[in-house]
């Protein structure tokens, strides 16, 4: 039987390489791995390109343009987006002519637009995959005069077969700003997961927070930083790691400077083994859709600290898989790592019932089989 080609389509700024990045990776390697279905992930951003070399994912490079914000004053421009369209249209339909798809999966905001009319010009099936994108694209909606740039995705959006969304909060959020009919209908909701790479390691001398995520003010790097040297006054044996890049670390670096207890480590393409050798994971973000790090923390058994935004609050419930805490709170962030510091019996209970979540919930392998390769076959209803 001759293999069916999956396009997987997902663009992202240079400096965005998260858990939403690696996912379309993985989904790929896991589909090809268990079905007919031959899978490409098509990308602009040369992290996630190298990504898939390293985990032997067909990949090509693909056209996208990083200017994502055309609120306010520029809205004038959107006569120059709409070109934008139009020649990413023609670009895809020639690629799709080429590749002969039998399933598209977007997964970016410029692609649920020109991919979706290129594929269904050429009757090929549509899925969209939205990582917290959609909450915010659709804003504004049912004002006229607004947000012409969502009205054109919510109109391409009837096109599409099904709309995957990450979390039930971010369905919701979705849900809130369009009227009910073909689009809202289309909606499923897949939750993210991880792999099993569980294993125990030695933790590092110092008792040690650790955080992943792109360096910008929204995933509360300036809470994170303050809270730690408050604890880290009280307890000098403590150490804050910090994971990932963005266009604001040096911002933070340098509000971290006088504290030498603090390391930024940059983007690692194995960020699970700089996780693995800290006591406690921390996320202390503004707003989420559904945390793959987060979930990754609960498969390495780890404590875990998060905001009680998004998806968090569908991952962790509050002291019985870890601590659950407001937003922009410096004083509640401090005293969670407080807790967590001097009571090494709650951190094994967090820590134990996180890994049992993690096996019940938010095994990726059983998530791919279960649900995308039937979504890709088109067999999910």
């Amino acid at each position: 039987m001759s293999k069916k080609l999956l396009i997987i389509i997902r663009n992202a700024n240079s400096y965005d390489f998260g858990g939403g990045e690696r996912v379309p990776v993985i989904i790929a390697r896991e589909v090809a791995a268990n079905s007919d279905l031959c899978p490409i992930v098509l990308s602009s951003s040369q992290k996630l390109l190298d990504f898939a070399k390293k985990e032997s994912v067909p990949h090509l490079k693909t056209w996208w343009w990083s200017n994502q914000n055309w609120s306010g004053p520029r809205v004038l421009l959107v006569p120059i987006y709409l070109a934008w369209q139009i020649i990413l249209y023609c670009y895809y339909l020639v690629l799709f002519i080429k590749l002969r798809p039998s399933v598209v999966n977007l997964q970016s905001k410029d692609d649920f637009i020109a991919g979706t009319f290129a594929a269904r010009t050429l009757n090929i099936r549509v899925l969209w995959s939205d990582y917290a994108d959609l909450k915010h694209i659709f804003l504004n909606h049912r004002i006229w005069y607004k947000n012409p740039i969502g009205k054109m995705v919510y109109l391409a959006g009837h096109f599409a077969e099904r709309i995957i969304v990450v979390s039930n909060e971010d369905k919701s959020l979705i849900s809130a700003h369009i009227p009910d009919g073909a689009v809202k209908d289309k909606m499923l909701v897949i939750y993210n997961g991880a792999f099993d790479t569980y294993e125990k390691v030695k933790k590092n001398k110092a008792f040690t927070f650790v955080s992943s995520s792109r360096i910008v003010t929204d995933k509360g790097i300036r809470e994170l930083i303050e809270a730690f040297m408050i604890l880290n006054e009280e307890f000098p044996d403590t150490a804050l790691h910090i994971l990932g890049d963005g266009p604001e670390r040096g911002q933070f670096e340098e509000l971290a400077a006088p504290n030498e207890s603090i390391s930024f480590l940059g983007h690692k393409s194995n960020p699970l083994n700089y996780v693995n050798k800290a006591h406690v994971f921390i996320i202390a973000t503004y707003h989420e859709g559904f945390s793959v790090a987060l979930v990754e923390a609960c498969m390495l058994k780890m404590p875990i600290i998060a905001t009680a935004v998004g998806g968090n609050t569908e991952i962790i419930h509050d002291h019985q898989t870890g601590l659950l805490v407001p937003t922009k709170n410096v004083t509640a962030l401090y005293s969670a790592m407080k807790l967590l510091y001097g009571d090494e019996k709650l951190r094994q209970v967090l820590a134990e019932n996180a890994r049992v979540q993690y096996e019940k919930n938010f095994q990726f392998d059983q998530i791919v089989k279960e649900k995308f390769i039937p979504l890709y076959k088109g067999r999910d209803r």
